[in-house]
């Protein structure tokens, strides 16, 4: 939901590691690769396309860093904001005579969170990163979340309550407050926490990264290099081709959303101005004349019941919406998960079809959004000596896209880890891999293996299937739901969630779920992550090519 990952929630977070570069330029078409064969242009719930245990670790980057649709992720990235100013002008430049403790790569919520509390823990942090890095994206979360972080005060709009559609006539209402972000305010937030600790700001873009003799380093377009003692990339998707990862994993799915702040009129008719649509899987985008979906029935769509005839095949989306007072509404047609990412091209259609037959009008178009959030695919290996965090440390939730609030959470216990592996003796593997084991200790390894299991289903799941499962999934107990878009559930509690799961789906569920258990590789793997040993927790078998460097030309700096 792009807004459902925190936005959903939703955004990749900003990304100081260059991209392949495109020979024509970022506004050209996507040059054809014999990663994207044809067949990936028309996604659909084809097994041969999410069944994948192994895809190669070139095809998963791939994926992480936008595929076919990496001109609208990096146009994205490339907004500018003027109410935002450079971090060159906020943070000081670092003394080149002192090698900082941390090098930390990435300037957006997560690189930012992470640098304070380093500094606040007493080492010296460098932030690395375009000078002109900004937060691009519309970030939504739930309200209780923010303010169990003390950070209530970068809300801009919240809501009391949340609703959900999963058929006509039949709103679902989630009972928890949502919010959205004002990412001005987090990103001055977090600044000034940077300030506070002394963290210092390098501008540079990242073409390679290593380690050699005990001392890690970055190397940057212009030739530079930057050492420390230890290195985390914090870029998104794109610091994957500095990283190893587990091998025998899921292939990675992406979240793909299309947003547009507008004036509109109509919405109040449509919907409850004073509640946040959390998800509208109806299919008001088929079928439908203008104005068509006001006057439409339960059973009485025209493509049948509620218009899920012929749609067996259909990636299912749903309408997001954010009602921001007057007539002014973000409105967003989003993917949860597919293999591979659902067009951008495609959520666009489906956005104004969806809109016309709601009887919306859009007066004025203030800002369009193109969300992609690579989700899911192995993890990171901790035998290897460069750290991560938030999205380029796989922190992002499968089944859901959730990473902001996780993210701003583990900063501090992460940086703890960081500062006592440190402290110690160490070898520099050795600190690097005790960072790891924080951030992936095999019981959030198993976490993660429930939720890579949840997030198979769903790409596999067509529009009815889809409409079954979140009504299950919101009639279970209030601390289970939420304790899975929160990543709050122990795999033990995780357990206790399928049996509840299980009990309450209807006979379809049911057999789809153990069938996914038993045939499908995301059952073999969470078997697999249940079962082992904690002494393999850390895992060190590496994807074959995983560690293969990335080309150093590319496009600036997202």
């Amino acid at each position: 939901m792009s807004s459902l990952s925190q936005t959903i929630v939703r955004r990749p977070f900003f990304c100081s590691l260059n991209p392949p570069r495109r020979p024509s330029g970022f506004h050209a078409a996507v040059t054809p690769s014999p990663l994207r064969p044809s067949k990936w242009a028309v996604p659909s719930l084809a097994p041969s396309l999410s069944d994948v245990a192994d895809a190669s670790a070139e095809a998963n980057q791939d994926r992480r860093e936008g595929s076919y649709e990496q001109p609208l992720v990096q146009r994205q990235a490339r907004k500018r904001d003027d109410q935002q100013d450079p971090l060159s002008s906020l943070l000081p430049t670092p003394d080149a005579r002192v090698s900082p403790d941390v090098l930390v790569v990435g300037a957006g919520p997560a690189g930012l969170a992470l640098a304070a509390e380093l500094g606040a823990q007493g080492l010296r942090t460098t932030l690395v990163g375009d000078a002109a890095s900004i937060f691009t994206n519309n970030y939504g979360v739930w309200a209780d979340e923010f303010q169990a972080l003390g950070l209530e005060h970068t809300l801009e709009h919240v809501w009391g309550d949340a609703v959900c559609y999963f058929s006509e006539g039949r709103p679902t209402r989630v009972g928890r407050a949502y919010a959205r972000v004002d990412r001005q305010k987090l990103r001055q937030h977090l600044v000034e926490a940077c300030q506070a600790n002394g963290v210092t700001f390098q501008p540079g873009e990242v073409v390679d990264v290593g380690v050699k003799n005990g001392t890690a380093s970055v190397t940057c377009q212009d030739g530079s290099v930057l050492t420390a003692r230890l290195v985390t990339l914090a870029s998104g998707a794109a610091a994957g081709r500095f990283l190893k990862y587990e091998s025998s994993a899921p292939a990675v799915a992406v979240q793909t959303a299309y947003g547009i702040e507008v004036e509109v009129a109509g919405y109040d008719e449509a919907f409850d101005p004073g509640v946040m649509l959390f998800m509208d899987f109806r299919r008001h985008h088929v079928g439908l004349g203008a104005g068509g979906a006001r006057r439409l029935r339960p059973g009485r769509h025209p493509a049948g019941g509620d218009g899920v005839w012929d749609a067996t095949d259909e990636v299912p989306s749903f309408l997001y919406a954010m009602p921001l007072g007057g007539q002014r509404v973000f409105l967003e047609e989003t993917c949860l998960v597919a293999k591979p990412a659902l067009p951008f091209q495609t959520l666009k259609r489906r956005l104004e079809r969806r809109c016309a037959a709601l009887g919306l009008e859009i007066k004025e178009v203030h800002e369009e959004e193109w969300s992609y959030i690579p989700v899911g695919g192995p993890l990171p290996l901790a035998d290897q000596p460069i750290t991560a965090f938030g999205a380029a440390a796989s922190l992002v939730h499968p089944a859901t896209g959730y990473s902001l609030a996780r993210s701003l959470r583990e900063a501090k216990g992460v940086a703890a880890a960081t500062a006592a592996a440190l402290g110690s003796a160490d070898s520099q593997r050795s600190v690097a891999s005790r960072v790891w084991d924080a951030l992936w200790s095999q019981e959030r390894r198993k976490q993660a293996a429930f939720h890579i299991f949840g997030m198979e289903l769903l790409c596999k799941m067509g529009v009815e299937p889809t409409a079954q499962f979140f009504t299950t999934f919101f009639s279970l107990p209030t601390r289970q739901w939420r304790g899975f878009l929160g990543s709050s559930l122990t795999s033990l509690q995780l357990l206790v969630f399928a049996g509840t799961t299980f009990v309450l789906a209807p006979l379809p569920i049911k057999t789809r779920l153990v069938r996914h258990l038993v045939q499908d590789p995301a059952g073999k793997y969470l078997l697999r992550a249940y079962t082992r040993s904690s002494q393999e927790g850390s895992a060190t078998e590496e994807a074959p090519g995983a560690a293969t460097a990335a080309p150093r030309d590319s496009l600036p700096a997202a």
